[in-house]
């Protein structure tokens, strides 16, 4: 994969330029958003909601040191692998919306049983099996961590539909409530919150899906196509000025949409509601 430092032809650096800067700059955008969510305390976030942003914001940071100069596949299967771990946190949230107080319990004992797993996916690729260079498609390592990837998003996505539905039922009562003007103003609130919920849970879902669907479109294109190393640093590379504006793109999307979309859900959709003194909230908290 391009990196500024290790480039060794004019549009590999100019990809990994663009692709450093990108990251820098919005590693900084995280960092300043994480240092008002830690300050945060109006209780619209919960412990997760800051675990899982935490998990973004470093996964940026490494991102942008990939970028700049790493050669080799240790710091790409961290950040593969902690792809994967928001993906749990995330079916983590979904599956405590539709499950009842006695399940919560059981789906986060799953769920920490699905990282203590990713950990040991992590050290099998990232440093028992890795290789001599940061991308080699010819080993079947990248295949099964996007596989994994994808299948947790598809789980993801189950559960957001299901999420969904019970969400669309209770805005529709809430329809009928306010059309009939009874507690007008009780009821336009809650009918607010369920209208950003659905958008929440609606990018929670799909995120996964395209972060995860993308990357393992590209590795089982490359495994299957090529025959050795050589044939994927070709794949992964920009040869033209064309290819480092669609590698850039790609690259962005299959290490970036989760953590985007995490701070889009938990800092972007309640940067208004944030305060730094202890007050109660009426506010709907998306974990809850």
């Amino acid at each position: 994969m391009a990196n500024l430092i290790y480039c060794n032809n004019g549009y590999i650096c100019f990809e990994g330029l663009m692709e450093f800067l990108l990251s820098l700059f919005y590693l900084c955008y995280l960092f300043m958003s994480y240092r008002i969510i830690t300050h945060d305390k109006s209780g619209v976030l919960v412990q997760i909601d800051r675990y899982l942003c935490f998990a973004a914001l470093i996964q940026i940071f490494l991102q942008t040191i990939y970028f700049l100069y790493f050669d080799n596949d240790f710091l790409l299967s961290t950040i593969k692998c902690m792809g994967i771990a928001m993906q749990i946190m995330i079916c983590n949230i979904l599956g405590s919306i539709i499950g009842d107080e006695e399940q919560a319990p059981k789906i986060w004992q799953i769920a920490k049983a699905l990282l203590i797993s990713t950990f040991i996916l992590w050290f099998w690729a990232g440093i028992v099996h890795k290789s001599a260079i940061d991308y080699n498609c010819v080993q079947v390592d990248y295949l099964i961590v996007s596989s994994i990837g994808l299948f947790l998003a598809c789980g993801s996505f189950y559960m957001g539909n299901l999420a969904l539905e019970g969400l669309m039922e209770y805005k529709n009562k809430l329809d009928i409530a306010r059309s009939g003007n009874i507690q007008v103003q009780q009821n336009a609130q809650k009918y607010e919150q369920v209208l950003i919920r659905i958008k929440q849970i609606t990018l929670m879902h799909y995120c996964g899906l395209l972060q995860f669907g993308v990357q393992f479109a590209f590795d089982i294109f490359t495994y299957i196509k090529c025959d050795n190393s050589r044939e994927c640093t070709n794949y992964y590379n920009a040869s033209s000025t064309i290819s480092v504006l669609y590698l850039t793109i790609f690259k962005l999307i299959q290490f970036t949409t989760l953590p985007a979309t995490i701070f889009w859900i938990f800092y972007e959709m309640n940067k208004s509601k944030f305060q730094e003194e202890d007050r109660n909230t009426i506010e709907m908290n998306i974990t809850q």
